[in-house]
């Protein structure tokens, strides 16, 4: 028995064993088959990453391809998140410390709290560097790689980052870069990273039919504003992708694989730059020369903003967009603080970041005639225009009694009898007082509407539809509106009809009729080409470059990606006749020795005669908003190359101020003789022109009145 039970009890302890090294055996079979390719990976993914890596944006030219947006190279103080989370809480925030300290003492004050800010943020994925100090001087460099083991996980990398060789010209147009924001990463098809989320709805952002959509990352930049924005699309670059092997304490070994990124695509603006320039410079110049002082009322000249805009009438293509005052995209290459964001929007400072052009709305005063005339004329009130009103210098309705019946031309100024032309070219208010009574006695025959329908045709009171952020629509005011706006708010108005003065009101420009300055060009460049109203262009091609050591604007050196043609948005129903009325009212303003911006005309006469309109529009407590707008060449068989409209507020009457800059600008642009704009590297020319503007602008000649 003690034999078999010895037997028995090695036969199982032989089992047991047996069973041990099959199952050794069985898992190391496992291990060197089975699970070989995901330790593999798991291993691989301990020493290799994958660097995002954004390429240049493509520049921006004007239209003769001179470079107005352009790339360089910035060094860049990041951090290396990897080799920091080894570290404990003590050790890292000391390490923080000393590099701040050693920042502050190169120059670049820093603060500990900055760059733990960025350390913890989760926007950026955790092989991506995150960058802290913005260019940094070669010396920089230098001292961090020379003292690399007492600063762990801080590189110095190079980054494309936006550069102007004009300064601040076309600032708002240009608009500027910054870094991708969740809501703008989601819009693009982004994916935030983990543990970050958004409630907000996505960004809006433009996107171009027929161009391929390109990957974005957190810290990502892209075109938060003007033509940075609106052809985001085509200015990113194709990012690409650089794989590193590292080793256990985290330094760089070697490069494994890199996929170059690919340059973005080139914008042609179609404005010219040296227009530009003219028009900024003198804009500037006039606003100068106008505040501190008063008019004849006492009311200050505060000029807070203004803006030029000059247009192609037949093409709609936008040759140059002033907004004063001006923005530096510069300002924003390394990010904006929130002290210079404030500066940016405050009112005080005019909001620089604004582009007044299209999102300032004033009340155009008699630039607005134009279009009444048209609806007197075409609705069949006035149907030829020839017909006269005497003009004594005071309105009084005919069915009012009281002392508020009575409404004057400015000064009370009579001006005799006066039909559409010589009613345009003296500025009479009566005669439109007239025209406005007679819509609103007789709107069971016009209806309620007939100045407003006649103006909207011409694109008044809606967005243009130019490719750029931000346009305002501007208003035009109806009896329907102000009913509606009374009962969605009656405390806001003090009643919801509208009377024979509303109506006479807003037939010369003024209550609560509202336009752009872009609005204005473009419908009197409808008036300008005879009835045709196009979509305003900022751009006027997109090109991909060949040889970037050639200058990209060098004929030859890229193909085309596309072509912004024209486009015609509608066509004004205009006879002859109606247009041969306004257009020769308009030319007689500036021809004519009576016309209201004759003698500004005189002063600073263009190669060729212009048609074109004064107004002074007023506003409660604050001195008027002076305007003018119009075109040339005028005249038999002259095609018009250029329409302007000039708004400047709280500047005094559009006769003194906007007329004379208008010409001004044009005047040397007529003859072939701009002054080429000046980079910010050779500055002499532009600023004895900046002088010799400001001198000009504080003796400008003034029409006598308002227009």
């Amino acid at each position: 028995m003690d034999t078999e039970s010895r037997q028995v009890r090695l036969s199982a302890l032989g089992i047991v064993a047996l069973s041990l090294f099959l199952a050794l055996f069985v898992r190391l079979w496992f291990l060197q088959g089975i699970d070989r390719q995901k330790f593999e990976v798991a291993s691989a993914s301990n020493r290799l990453r994958v660097i995002h890596e954004e390429g240049p944006r493509g520049r921006i030219l004007d239209r003769n391809g001179k470079v107005i947006v352009d790339n360089r190279t910035s060094r860049v103080v990041a951090l290396d998140r990897e080799p920091l989370r080894k570290m404990d809480d003590d050790e890292r925030n000391a390490h923080f410390e000393e590099l701040a300290r050693t920042m502050t003492e190169l120059g670049r004050p820093t603060k500990v709290a900055l760059i733990q800010k960025r350390y913890d943020d989760k926007r950026y994925a955790p092989q991506e560097y995150v960058p802290i100090v913005e260019d940094v001087t070669e010396e920089v460099e230098i001292h961090l790689s020379e003292r690399a083991e007492r600063f762990p996980g801080v590189v110095v990398e190079t980054r494309s980052v936006r550069s102007y060789p004009y300064g601040s010209l076309a600032g708002q147009v240009l608009g500027y870069v910054g870094e991708i924001n969740e809501k703008e990463l989601v819009a693009k098809g982004g994916t935030l990273p983990a543990g970050v989320t958004t409630t907000d709805p996505p960004e809006t952002t433009t996107t171009t039919p027929g161009v391929p959509p390109k990957p974005y990352q957190p810290g990502d930049l892209i075109g938060k504003s003007g033509v940075e924005r609106s052809y985001e699309d085509y200015l990113r670059a194709v990012p690409g992708n650089r794989t590193i092997e590292v080793n256990a304490k985290g330094d760089l070994i070697d490069v494994v694989k890199r996929e170059t990124p690919r340059a973005g695509d080139d914008v042609w603006l179609s404005i010219d730059i040296d227009l530009q320039a003219e028009a900024e410079r003198l804009l500037a110049a006039k606003i100068d020369s106008l505040r501190g002082r008063t008019d004849k009322t006492g009311a200050r000249f505060n000029a807070p903003q203004g803006s030029v805009v000059i247009q192609e009438p037949t093409t709609g293509q936008i040759l140059a967009m002033a907004s004063y005052p001006p923005f530096d995209p510069s300002s924003t290459v390394n990010g904006i603080s929130s002290e210079l964001w404030a500066q940016l929007n405050d009112s005080a400072n005019g909001q620089p970041l604004y582009n007044w052009a299209l999102q300032g709305m004033y009340a155009p005063g008699s630039t607005f005639k134009p279009f009444t005339a048209f609806a007197a004329m075409s609705s069949g009130l006035l149907p030829t225009g020839n017909e006269s009103y005497p003009d004594n210098g005071v309105y009084k309705l005919k069915a009012c009694k009281g002392t508020k019946c009575e409404f004057r031309n400015a000064g009370g100024t009579p001006h005799g009898r006066v039909n559409v032309p010589r009613s345009l070219t003296v500025s009479s208010d009566v005669y439109y007082y007239w025209i406005g009574e007679q819509f609103w006695v007789g709107r069971d025959r016009f209806g309620d509407t007939p100045i407003q329908d006649a103006a909207a045709k011409f694109g008044i009171g809606s967005p243009t539809g130019i490719r750029l952020p931000g346009e305002n629509s501007g208003r035009l005011p109806t009896p329907a509106a102000r009913k509606e706006a009374y009962e969605a708010n009656p405390g806001k108005f003090a009643t919801g009809d509208w009377r024979t003065g509303d109506n006479i009101i807003t037939s010369i420009g003024q209550g609560d009729v509202l336009v752009t300055p872009l609005q204005l060009v473009d419908a009197y460049a409808t008036l300008a080409n005879g009835g045709t109203r196009y979509r305003p262009q900022i751009v006027s091609k997109v090109t991909r470059i060949k040889d970037a050591a050639l200058p990209p604007g060098q004929e030859g050196n890229f193909d085309v990606v596309t072509t912004v043609e024209p486009e015609a948005l509608g066509k004004v129903d205009m006879t002859p006749q109606q247009h041969g009325q306004i257009v020769s009212g308009l030319v007689g303003v500036t021809q004519s020795g009576e016309g209201t911006a004759a003698a500004s005309w005189r002063a600073s006469p263009t190669a060729w005669p212009m048609a074109g309109k004064t107004g002074t529009a007023q506003v409660r407590g604050k001195a008027d908003t002076a305007l003018f707008a119009g075109w040339g060449p005028t005249g038999p068989g002259a095609v018009p190359q250029y329409a302007i409209s000039v708004v400047v507020p709280e500047a005094g009457f559009g006769g003194d101020v906007a007329a004379p800059l208008a010409f001004r600008i044009l005047q040397p642009l007529s003859h072939g003789q701009l002054t080429p704009a000046c980079t910010v590297v050779d500055r002499s020319a532009c600023d004895m022109a900046a002088l010799a503007a400001n001198q000009a602008s504080q003796s400008d000649v003034g029409s006598g009145g308002p227009g």
